[in-house]
């Protein structure tokens, strides 16, 4: 995941490395429309058994991480009402030499935004809300951006991420840094700009804000809201919004593809901070493909109604469509819009209900096929897993409608993902080249000039220290080495994420820096605290 930057006090996180930015030039939502009827199944070959289906899979995600493409892949499929195959592959963490099991712990990612958008479409069906209701009845006591018209803003639009306001401040502590305390973000709701081109754009602001509704409904807040009326009901045990308390050894590692080709593990920043409503879970393959079960079959698992089918139809409801071309399609997929929570649209002609999440190297890729009754859990940990994930979900979904060229098509994109891991391994050589010149650096000025801590309210604090005669900074849950980068200019370089930032000093000389610029926000520089 890369962060992008832009202009003073405009800090853009690209929350999904995958995700494409969608613009329509107006969004009516006048009631929910159902995206699809269920009418009966039908296949174009003969149905194939569970088994057949899994051996397939099996067989691919083998071989790919054998290959090197990721170093850990984990999958778990379901069909008609029950998991047909639960399987983790390759590491965990390379470091440590774990091994990926159906009980290692996935983070993933965005999504999360099905859980948090479910529990407002049970609040919804429940009669303590409705999404047509305007944020400032919700939100009564929030304060928004002077034209930001709180009063016209339904809670359907942030679900649909048509709410038109550019958010960073709230996005970088929820996702990044947990450097401003979650109970703080409603005070930076006036930061939240209004778009100069109105749309559909994604973000995790919608689902941070859906959040603080929740919150302002539920006593216990929307983490206990979401544990006792959704996991605990579909029987999603090992599912969690925190880290704390998890056994460490059991939580998937991040990692960067080196030159020779292998993985090293990198650190997993995320803290109970930064495990936001947006993009903040760890769960097991197990706990996923009883999410894909209770949401294809309307609430009912194990035999019994676990959640309203009222519920989980509202949530698969259309709420917003695509309009930008570019945002229709994903991978194999296309998209028509969003629901409570969900991407709504289709694979093949047959409608589709997803959601997929990146971070740092991680991905998650959860879908189902309604009509079908059949659904796709695939996460990684690396590498060119990200694009694997999309190749074992087209697979499996090939298969289980009886095309017969089905695994001629997986075989034919993973020899092109075989040719990407090749330009990815001299990518690598190219950028370990580069950081090796860059470490040869020298700083133009003493390293004192560059310590201190640089504040800025809505972002926390960066504190840049040294050590063994180098810099380091950290920010909130972030941390790690400060390299030179242009030292005529004053900057640096940090890794936010496993995505590389440029910070620039500004210095009064003689003497340490008064301020420093991080994704276009400047934090100043603080009196020593003795």
């Amino acid at each position: 995941m890369a962060l992008q930057l832009q202009g003073r006090g405009q800090m853009a996180f690209q929350l999904e490395a995958a995700e494409h930015r969608a613009r329509v030039s107006t969004v009516a939502v006048v009631g929910l429309v159902a995206l699809w009827p269920m009418p009966g199944v039908s296949t174009q070959g003969a149905r194939p058994e569970p088994a057949a289906i899994s051996q397939a899979i099996d067989s691919v995600v083998t071989r790919a991480v054998a290959g090197g493409m990721a170093p850990g892949v984990g999958v778990a499929l379901t069909m008609d009402g029950r998991v047909i195959y639960a399987k983790g592959h390759g590491l965990a963490d390379t470091s440590a030499g774990t091994r990926a099991t159906d009980g290692t712990f996935w983070y993933v990612a965005s999504t999360s935004k099905s859980f948090t958008g479910f529990g407002v479409a049970l609040l919804a069906h429940q009669g303590a809300l409705r999404l047509e209701t305007p944020i400032a009845v919700l939100l009564p006591h929030a304060r928004w951006h002077p034209e930001a018209r709180p009063q016209e803003l339904t809670l359907a639009r942030f679900l649909s991420h048509t709410h038109d306001l550019n958010d960073t401040a709230i996005v970088s502590s929820a996702a990044y840094t947990g450097a401003i305390a979650e109970a703080q973000w409603p005070s930076l709701l006036p930061l939240a700009v209004p778009s100069a081109t109105p749309g559909l754009a994604y973000s995790n602001f919608g689902y941070n804000v859906a959040a603080m509704v929740i919150d302002a409904l539920r006593p216990e807040g929307w983490r206990a809201y979401l544990e006792q009326n959704v996991y605990r009901p579909a029987g999603m045990h090992q599912t969690f919004s925190r880290v704390s308390g998890l056994e460490a050894g059991r939580i998937a590692k991040p990692h960067r593809l080196r030159s020779d080709g292998r993985y090293e593990t990198e650190t997993f920043f995320k803290t109970d901070a930064t495990m936001n409503s947006a993009g903040g879970h760890l769960a097991t393959l197990t706990d996923l493909a009883r999410w894909t079960i209770v949401q294809m079959d309307t609430g009912r698992i194990d035999g019994k109604q676990v959640l309203p089918a009222e519920a989980v139809t509202l949530s698969h409801r259309l709420i917003a469509k695509h309009t930008n071309e570019r945002s229709r399609h994903f991978a194999y997929f296309d998209r028509e819009g969003w629901g409570a929570g969900w991407d709504l649209g289709a694979y093949e002609g047959e409608p589709m209900v997803s959601r997929f999440g990146s971070y740092h190297s991680f991905r998650s890729h959860l879908s189902f096929l309604p009509r079908r009754r059949i659904g796709v859990v695939a996460v990684t940990n690396g590498g060119l897993g990200s694009p694997l994930t999309d190749v074992i979900a087209a697979l499996a979904y090939d298969m289980e409608a009886g095309r017969p060229d089905a695994r001629d098509r997986a075989e034919q994109r993973l020899a092109e993902l075989q040719t990407r891991l090749a330009a990815a391994t001299q990518q690598a050589v190219k950028d370990e080249g580069t950081r090796a010149a860059r470490q040869g650096l020298r700083l133009d000025r003493p390293l004192a000039d560059f310590t201190g801590r640089y504040s800025e309210p809505a972002y926390g604090d960066v504190i840049v220290t040294e050590r063994n005669q180098s810099l380091q900074y950290r920010w909130g849950a972030l941390f790690g080495p400060a390299e030179p980068y242009d030292p005529a200019k004053g900057q640096l370089r940090i890794e936010i994420a496993g995505g590389g930032q440029v910070v620039t000093f500004e210095f009064t000389d003689p003497g340490p820096a008064k301020s420093l610029s991080l994704q276009g926000v400047t934090f100043v520089r603080q009196p020593r605290r003795d």
